[in-house]
């Protein structure tokens, strides 16, 4: 047999697919943690008012714990902190 053996050949294949994959796993993450999420400046509105509602101290501490509310549930918080801001300019 002349040349490189091929379970040489083999492992050095893998060991560049696991490489590639591995940087492409870690800029997707990076770039994961540098975007706000969707609902990061209406969760801060809420913050402001989460000591006058019990529902808004809920959301909060679920999103801090989680990093993400469903849209349902930001509909809500949106609808409770109009109607906190509304009630607090009359």
């Amino acid at each position: 047999m002349t040349g490189i053996p091929t379970e040489i050949l083999i492992v050095v294949g893998v060991a560049a697919v696991v490489a590639i994959g591995i940087k492409l796993y870690r800029a997707r993450s990076a770039a994961q943690r540098e975007v706000p999420h969707v609902h990061d400046a209406l969760m801060k509105r809420a913050e402001t008012h989460a000591a006058t509602s019990p529902f808004l101290r809920k959301v909060c501490q679920e999103y801090k714990a989680n990093g993400h509310i469903s849209n349902r549930q930001a509909e809500a918080v949106a609808k409770a902190v109009a109607r906190i801001e509304q009630r607090a300019r009359t």
